[in-house]
C-alpha cells in the first residue's frame, strides 16, 4: 500500500493538470460575446460563420442560379417596355396593266406613350398616276403629303391599358424575383449556418476524446512501472489497457463524425476558384460563443418587424398587387371607348390635288360591346383571386407569428439547457477531482476514477451539443425573422 501512495504521488501531479486542462474545455480560452470578438490571430486561423456566409454568397451555385431570377425578370420588364418602343411602317402599292395605272409610297411612325394612354403619329406619302374619283385621297401632289396628329382616350384606356397594365405587372414581378430570392436565401443559409455548427460541434467531441485518451496514455506508463515492481496487480494495468483501446476507439469515431460534418460543410465553403473546400481541424474556433438569448422585448420587437420584411408574407403581398392591376384592367375594358383625335395634315408641291395646301382635322371615335362579358369574367377572377390572396396573406402572417415564436422559445429552452449542462459540468469536475483524491488516498479504485472521468467527458460532450444546439436555435429565429437579409445581397 506505501508502494502504491508513493506511485500515485508522483504520478498525481502530471494527472490532475492533465485532466484539468483537458476536461476544462470552456477553460482554454475566455469565453467571448461572439466569435468576432476573438483575437486577430484567432480570427485569421479560425473559420468562422461570417467567413462561410461570404463564401456561400460568392460562390455556392443554387444560390448563384436563384440570382438570375432577376436578370429574367428585368428581361421581362425590358420586354414590357418594349410595347412602347416607336414604331415605323412603310408601304409601297403599285398598279399596273389596267386602265388605272399608278403607284403610291407611304411611311409612318407612331408612338404609345404612358401619359394618358396617348398616341403619337406621323407619317409621309407620295403617289403618282391616276386614281378613281373614290379613291382620291389616295392621290397626293408632286411634293408628297405630310400628317401629323395625336389621340387621346377619354374613358377607356385613359388611366390603364394593356400595355402600361403589362408594364406594372413586370415592374411588381421584379420586386417578387428578389423575394423570391431572399427566400431561397433563407433555406440555403438555414442549410449552412447547421452544417457550420454540426461541424464546430463535432471538433468539441473530437477535443475531449482525445483529452479522455491523453489521460489514460499518461497513466499507463506510471501504472506499468508500479506493476512491474509489484506494488499493483497487473489487473490493474491490463485494465487501463483496455481502456486506452476503447478511448482510441471513441477517437475514430470522433474523427469519422468531424470528416463527415467537414464534407458537409464543403458544399457550403468554396475556395477561391469555387470550387468545395474541406474545413481543417486547425481551423475550428477555439471556443464556442457566449450564448445570449434575446429579452421579451427583443422578441416583441423582432415579430413587428418580421411581419414586414418576410419574403414569403410580402410575396403575397405582391401577387396580390399584381392581380389587382388586372383588376383595374378589367374595369377598364367596361367602359366605352371614346377617342379624341386632331391631326395636321399638309399638301406639297404641285399636282391636281385640291386640298390644303394646310389641313387640320379633328375627331371623336366611340365603340362599346354592349354586352362586355370578357370583361365582366375579367373582373370577377381578378377580384375572387384577391380576396384568395388576402385570406392567404392573412394565414401566412399567423404562420410567421407562430414560426417566430417557436423559434423563440427553441433558443430559450436552448439557452436553459447549456446553463444547466454547464452546472452539471462543474459538478462532476469536482466530483472527479474528488475521486482522483481519493485514489491518490488509496481509498477508491483505478475502475471508479475511469468512471469518474468518463462522467466528465460525457457532460462535456453534452454541454458541446447543448451549445450547438443553442447556436443552430439562434440562427433558425435570425432567419425566422429574416434578419439575416439586412445584409447587402450577393451579386451573380
Amino acid at each position: 500500500m506505501a508502494l502504491r501512495k508513493a506511485l500515485t504521488a508522483a504520478a498525481l501531479g502530471l494527472l490532475t493538470l492533465t485532466a484539468q486542462q483537458q476536461f476544462r474545455l470552456p477553460k482554454q480560452r475566455p469565453i467571448t460575446n461572439r466569435l468576432s470578438e476573438l483575437s486577430p490571430a484567432e480570427q485569421s486561423n479560425s473559420l468562422t460563420l461570417a467567413t462561410l456566409v461570404e463564401s456561400l454568397n460568392r460562390h455556392f451555385p443554387p444560390l448563384r442560379a436563384a440570382l438570375l431570377e432577376r436578370p429574367l425578370a428585368e428581361a421581362d420588364l425590358l420586354s414590357a417596355q418594349g410595347k412602347f418602343d416607336l414604331v415605323l411602317k412603310s408601304r409601297l402599292d403599285t398598279q399596273q396593266f389596267g386602265y388605272y395605272e399608278n403607284e403610291r409610297f407611304s411611311v409612318n411612325i407612331e408612338q404609345p406613350t404612358q401619359v394618358w394612354g396617348t398616341t403619337l403619329y406621323s407619317g409621309y406619302a407620295l403617289s403618282t398616276g391616276r386614281y378613281p374619283s373614290y379613291d382620291g385621297k389616295q392621290l397626293t401632289n408632286d411634293g408628297g403629303q405630310y400628317i401629323a396628329g395625336i389621340r387621346v382616350p377619354l374613358a377607356r384606356d385613359r388611366e390603364i391599358d394593356g400595355r402600361r397594365a403589362d408594364l406594372m405587372q413586370k415592374r411588381i414581378g421584379l420586386r417578387l424575383a428578389d423575394l423570391s430570392i431572399d427566400q431561397q436565401r433563407i433555406a440555403i443559409l438555414q442549410s449552412a449556418t447547421r452544417r457550420y455548427w454540426d461541424w464546430v460541434s463535432a471538433g468539441r467531441r473530437l477535443a475531449i476524446a482525445r483529452s479522455l485518451l491523453e489521460v489514460a496514455q499518461s497513466r499507463d506508463s506510471i501504472l506499468r512501472e508500479a506493476v512491474r515492481l509489484g506494488g499493483l496487480p497487473q489487473f490493474e494495468q491490463l485494465d487501463n489497457q483496455r481502456l486506452v483501446l476503447q478511448r482510441q476507439n471513441n477517437i475514430v469515431e470522433a474523427q469519422r463524425a468531424i470528416e463527415n460534418a467537414a464534407i458537409e460543410l464543403s458544399l457550403y465553403l468554396r475556395d477561391a476558384e469555387g470550387r468545395p473546400r474541406l474545413a481543417v481541424n486547425t481551423e475550428l474556433p477555439p471556443a464556442f460563443p457566449d450564448p445570449a438569448p434575446p429579452t421579451d422585448a427583443e422578441i416583441a420587437a423582432d415579430l413587428d418587424a418580421a411581419v414586414l420584411r418576410r419574403p414569403d408574407i410580402l410575396r403575397i403581398v405582391f401577387q396580390r398587387n399584381q392581380v389587382e392591376v388586372d383588376r383595374k384592367l378589367a374595369i377598364n375594358q367596361r367602359k366605352p371607348g371614346i377617342d379624341v383625335f386632331t391631326e395636321y395634315g399638309r399638301e406639297m408641291g404641285s399636282g391636281t390635288v385640291l386640298r390644303g395646301p394646310n389641313d387640320v382635322r379633328a375627331g371623336v371615335l366611340f365603340d362599346l360591346p354592349f354586352q362586355r362579358r370578357q370583361a365582366t369574367g375579367k373582373l370577377q377572377a381578378a377580384e375572387a383571386k384577391i380576396r384568395q390572396y388576402e385570406q392567404r396573406e392573412t394565414y401566412q402572417r399567423d404562420q410567421a407569428t407562430a414560426e417566430v415564436k417557436d423559434a423563440a422559445s427553441a433558443v430559450k429552452a436552448a439557452f436553459q439547457r447549456a446553463q444547466v449542462l454547464h452546472e452539471e459540468l462543474k459538478i462532476t469536475r469536482q466530483v472527479e477531482e474528488a475521486e482522483r483524491t481519493r485514489y491518490e488516498l488509496g481509498d477508491s479504485t483505478l475502475f471508479v476514477l475511469n468512471q469518474r472521468e468518463q462522467s466528465t467527458a460525457e457532460a462535456a460532450i453534452r454541454e458541446a451539443n447543448a451549445l450547438a444546439d443553442y447556436f443552430r436555435a439562434y440562427a433558425a429565429y435570425e432567419l425566422a425573422i429574416a434578419r439575416g437579409l439586412t445584409a447587402a445581397s450577393p451579386t451573380p
